[in-house]
């Protein structure tokens, strides 16, 4: 089996979070070389190819065509993902897709049928998984450090709510926020999900209405043995960035608190002072370089897909049933 000393990577999509990738497959992947970038905006192609020192492109496709690349990084919008999947098949080359996998599970079907058929090697983006306190908490429950699992509850609100174009395509709540979540109930409990039953409104920000979307909600999981999960999700975390697991088990329970920037407390006359995070760009900095990285090694070293397309269509007919149940008001059963 080959195996590569450097990564030749090219970037599609380098917007917020194919910006970060560029910057990390550059600076901070030892394995990797970042060779070239694809943006329709060639403005911003331009930017980050200059600043990183690749090559850019503004077509997907070309960049694909004409370099001589190991590996892809997808991290354009999701409606694309099925068809830039489709053009690494074609070119034989690994891809690295952003999280949500597809927003229905008519294309999510489509891109496991075409990574599973080719066997190319294939990394989606759930960078939680590769955060040092998630991957731990992980390590340990499959260790038995907190016996069987029981219940597992999760806490994600965003600080501010996203622009209009963005809410409009996003999917809604559950799967574009809540998909973190549901991969993480997944992950820990090592279970499938069952029934679940989701409630959404919107309290704060009324364009969420407009695109039958919620800026808070709520889903409580059933699983297969019977255990149980609650994941929130919210726009309207006006103090910062929260995000927050808690999982029990029979003999114990684990929590993964949000990190600070610093341990700096104080205290005056209006009581305790502690900085939050103020977006998951930086709580999650390290994950995303960690992510990067592993993905890199994998196509290097010809290992098992550290989060496959399997598991992202899990997480993504988990947080549809979210949707739907929100909208009908009652439970929906998944079948196995």
């Amino acid at each position: 089996m080959l195996r590569l000393k450097h990564v030749r990577v090219g970037v599609c999509g380098v917007g917020r979070i194919g910006c970060l990738h560029a910057e990390n497959l550059a600076c901070n992947a030892e394995r990797a070389e970042l060779v070239s970038v694809a943006d329709p905006i060639k403005a911003l192609a331009r930017k980050i190819a200059d600043r990183f020192g690749a090559r850019m492109y503004a077509s997907s496709r070309e960049m694909i065509k004409k370099e001589r690349l190991d590996a892809v990084v997808v991290a354009t919008p999701t409606p694309t993902h099925a068809k830039l999947v489709e053009l690494a098949v074609d070119a034989h080359l690994p891809v690295f897709l952003e999280k949500p996998i597809a927003l229905t599970l008519k294309e999510a079907d489509k891109i496991a049928s075409l990574v599973n058929r080719s066997g190319i090697k294939f990394q989606l983006g759930f960078n939680r998984r590769w955060d040092p306190s998630y991957s731990k908490a992980e390590k340990e429950i499959a260790e038995g450090k907190i016996g069987r699992t029981l219940v597992v509850k999760t806490c994600a609100r965003d600080p501010q709510p996203p622009p209009d174009a963005y809410i409009k395509h996003s999917g809604g709540i559950f799967v574009d926020e809540c998909i973190h979540d549901f991969d993480m109930a997944l992950w820990l409990m090592k279970d499938h999900v069952r029934q679940v039953w989701a409630m959404g409104t919107t309290l704060v920000y009324p364009q969420f209405s407009k695109y039958g979307d919620y800026d808070n909600a709520v889903a409580i999981l059933r699983f297969s043995n019977r255990g149980l999960g609650i994941v929130e999700g919210s726009r309207t975390s006006t103090y910062g960035y929260d995000l927050r697991t808690e999982i029990l088990g029979d003999r114990g329970q684990i929590q993964v608190e949000n990190w600070k920037e610093h341990a700096t407390r104080r205290w005056d006359k209006s009581g305790i002072t502690e900085d939050q995070y103020p977006w998951f760009l930086t709580r999650f900095a390290e994950a995303y370089k960690r992510e990067i990285t592993g993905f890199c090694e994998y196509v290097a070293r010809g290992d098992r897909s550290p989060v496959s397309a399997d598991e992202g269509r899990e997480a993504l007919r988990l947080a549809l049933a979210a949707r739907e149940s929100a909208r009908k008001g009652s439970a929906v059963e998944l079948s196995r």
